[in-house]
């Protein structure tokens, strides 16, 4: 089956057993998901889960720039302007019900990464049961920049990596590669983008228990990762129990040590959305009470609907992805003027609809 930007395919392996294989097909946007792809998703998975014949699913892109840069946001915004209360429900509610649907898929479900992998993108690629990197992965969840925050599951793949890099990641959209992503369990395996038509082709070929063993067939060294050298950094400024002291970490650190990345951080720390920074420095501190992919999703649904009916969403996406003039004027414009009272009534979802 091939809708407008996905195609949905079921292979037969040399074993005769059926595989199904979903492919990304919107190059030109870098896999942008939208709805009638998210929809997509979520509909023949539902299918191919009661298909007792169907073994296992890989999840590809038809480009190797990208798997996925996120949501289209860019739509997202249409529907916002157009009503700015309700705009957007039914998009985010799309995306998140295709994560439902892959997380709870009850087979083995093969994401391939390669490129960009970023948003719901990583969404997607988080909620599979096998996550493969390569050699061009780029991985980051960069909605901070446009007035949202790390959805799609984030509290709880992120919340998995240790503190300091979570927040980093979070907060300043910080962008790693394959070999970061072994290393912070956000990938199982790392290859060469070279090679991954002939892993979809293996994968197709092979038995569901086989899929680690043709996985492993495939996997290179990825090297030593690149943010090991900035860990001890990463831990001091992101040691700071609230968003202001890990700007002033960050502004320290830089200024007595000629620290390039730490200047970076409070760049990025003082230039993305104050809201969104201190949305998720409140939302990792739930992570260990949310209750699977089920909660978190339904929570991220709530605090997307509440994000929408703010300014910052509408206004961050223009600056990055409409005019591209990358100079968003926040509301409030300053991390001290996000007042604990201002997250509170964020989370405070009294009313809102529940995701399903």
């Amino acid at each position: 089956m091939r809708q407008s930007d996905i195609i949905c395919s079921v292979e037969t392996g040399t074993r005769s057993q059926k595989v199904g294989v979903i492919t990304l097909d919107r190059p030109k946007a870098l896999n942008a998901l939208s709805v009638e792809m998210v929809t997509t998703i979520h509909d023949q998975l539902n299918i191919w889960d009661q298909d007792d014949a169907l073994s296992h699913v890989i999840i590809k892109s038809s480009a190797p720039r990208a798997f996925c840069a996120g949501g289209d946001v860019r739509y997202a915004r249409e529907l916002l302007l157009t009503d700015p209360v309700n705009g957007a429900l039914g998009y985010f509610k799309a995306e998140y019900l295709a994560d439902v649907a892959v997380a709870q898929f009850s087979k083995p479900i093969i994401a391939l990464c390669v490129g960009i992998v970023m948003g719901g993108g990583a969404g997607i690629a988080q909620n599979c049961s096998h996550i493969v990197a390569t050699d061009t992965t780029r991985f980051a969840m960069p909605e901070t920049a446009i007035g949202l925050f790390p959805d799609a599951t984030a509290s709880l793949f992120l919340g998995r990596c240790p503190r300091p890099i979570a927040l980093w990641l979070g907060t300043t959209g910080a962008i790693i590669d394959g070999a970061e992503c072994m290393m912070l369990g956000l990938a199982h395996a790392v290859v060469k983008t070279a090679d991954i038509d002939a892993l979809a082709g293996a994968l197709v070929a092979c038995n569901p228990d086989e899929i680690d063993d043709v996985i492993g067939t495939f996997q290179i060294d990825p090297g030593v990762p690149g943010l090991s050298a900035n860990r001890a950094a990463i831990d001091y400024i992101f040691g700071g129990a609230k968003a202001e002291d890990m700007v002033i970490r960050a502004s320290d650190m830089a200024r007595i040590k000629g620290d390039a990345f730490a200047a970076n951080i409070h760049n990025l720390l003082t230039t993305r959305c104050p809201v969104s920074i201190k949305l998720f420095i409140h939302l990792l501190t739930l992570s260990d009470m949310l209750d699977g992919v089920d909660a978190a999703l339904d929570l991220d649904f709530k605090l997307a609907l509440k994000m929408m009916r703010r300014p910052d969403l509408s206004e961050g996406i223009r600056a990055v992805l409409v005019d591209k003039d990358h100079a968003p004027i926040w509301s409030p414009a300053t991390l001290a003027e996000v007042s604990d009272h201002m997250i509170a009534d964020i989370f405070n979802h009294e009313g809102l609809p529940a995701l399903r």
